[in-house]
C-alpha cells in the first residue's frame, strides 16, 4: 500500500511540537531496542532535546 507524500513543515504550536517529538522519540527507541534484540548487536542512539536538560542515550 502506498502512503501519501508528507509535506514537511515547522510545527508552530509548542505543545503540539513537544508531543510529536516525544512520540517520535519513543518510536525510535523502540525500534533501536528491537534491532538490538533481533540482530544480537549493541545499538546506540544519542538524542539531544531542547525540552530536556540531559542527553538521552
Amino acid at each position: 500500500m502506498i502512503r501519501k507524500k508528507v509535506k514537511l513543515s515547522y510545527i508552530t504550536n509548542d505543545s503540539s511540537r513537544k508531543a510529536n517529538y516525544k512520540k517520535r522519540k519513543k518510536g525510535l527507541m523502540r525500534k533501536m531496542s528491537e534491532l538490538s534484540t533481533l540482530c544480537g548487536i549493541g545499538a546506540c542512539a544519542i538524542m539531544y532535546s531542547p525540552y530536556e536538560s540531559q542527553t538521552e542515550v
